[in-house]
This record gives structure tokens, sequence and C-alpha cells, in this order.
């Protein structure tokens, strides 16, 4: 039997590590096997990606790198699943889309290049929750937990937000209020994944 592919997305201080996590517990202790993994991954292109290393680069060549990173990561997913196991994914495509369109530096690339570098390189998730939470709130979160990496400004984070939610609807993610406690979120998340 063929494993499941389960994405969380959701901008910085959203709440998803907290979240894969518990659902991981949850889903192990009803003995479902299951993986945790996340983007940029710890492969090589991966690690590149979040070591910073790479300086002035322009939003369509690191758009390319977070491609890349998930090309290889993709074909992992696939295996995992034929081995029958449920993958739980921390970003995925539309984490590509919605920050890369977002114009950090004030240049954006197209949706609709990010959608079509990505199309060849992944597969559909089973399910892909999108936790929706203000930015300022989010910023507080990520303040509560040390230091902050460029993307996490609260200006931009709302452009992010806006592209979630545009793609979460053209999609049919399903989204959650990532304000509420923690086991409200969890769980929905559960019941969504029951059904």
């Amino acid at each position: 039997m063929a494993g499941r592919f389960i994405v969380f997305e959701g901008i910085d201080g959203a709440g998803k590590s907290t979240l894969i996590d518990e659902v991981s517990k949850k889903l192990e202790s009803a003995g479902i096997r299951t993986v945790v993994t996340a983007e940029p991954t710890e492969g090589p292109i991966g690690m590149l990606i979040r070591s910073g290393a790479v300086k002035c680069i322009s939003p369509n060549a690191e758009a390319l790198l977070f491609t890349a990173d998930r090309a290889c990561h993709t074909s992992e997913i696939v295996g995992w699943m034929e081995e029958g196991t449920t993958v739980l994914c921390d970003r995925y495509y539309a984490s590509t889309i919605a920050y890369q369109s977002a114009g950090l530096d004030g240049t954006v690339s197209g949706k609709e290049w990010l959608m079509d570098i990505n199309r060849p390189v992944t597969v559909e998730p089973d399910t892909t929750i999108l936790l929706d939470i203000d930015p300022e709130a989010g910023m507080r979160r990520v303040g509560e937990r040390g230091a902050r990496s460029k993307y996490e400004v609260t200006e931009y984070l709302g452009r992010v937000r806006s592209n979630y939610l545009e793609i979460a609807e053209e999609k049919g993610f399903r989204i959650i209020d990532a304000s509420r406690p923690k086991d409200e979120v969890l769980r929905e998340t559960m019941k969504i994944l029951g059904e």
C-alpha cells in the first residue's frame, strides 16, 4: 500500500514545525509509519541555501536553487511513499511560489514562471494544510525563538500570506487559523487528515 504525502505551508511563525511533530506522534501511535521532512532539505543544495553562503543572488536564480533542491527531494518523497510511509513535509512548491513572487527586495519572480519550473519536479500532495496567521502575530512568535532570517519581515510576509491564500484557493488547500491555541490547531488538523 502506498503512503500519503501531506504538506504543511504557512508564513514564518505559523507553527508548522511544532504541528508536524505533534501530527507525527499521533500517526505513529496509531500505527502509521511516518517520515518528517522539510524544505530546504538537508541535502547538498538545501544546505547551500540554508547556509546563506550564496549572496547577491537574483530572485529567479534563488527560485531555481529551491526548485533544484525540490527535484532531488521529490525523488525521496516518492520512494518513501512507495514503501508505504506517510510523508509529512514542512513546505513544498507553494512556498517557492508564495515567497519568490512577493518581492523581498522589490524584484518579483512571476507566479506563472514559478509554477512552470516546479511542475516537472513535483508530485501533487494528497493534502496541503495552510496554517494562516497574521504576519505581526507570526513575527512575535519568531521573536520568541531568536534570530530572524532575511524573509522574516512583517510587510513582506503580508504579501507572502496574500499569495498563499490565493494559491490555497486555486489548489484547494485546507486552511487552518493558526492564531488559535496549539491543541485546537492539532485537533482540526487530525480531523482533516481523518477525512
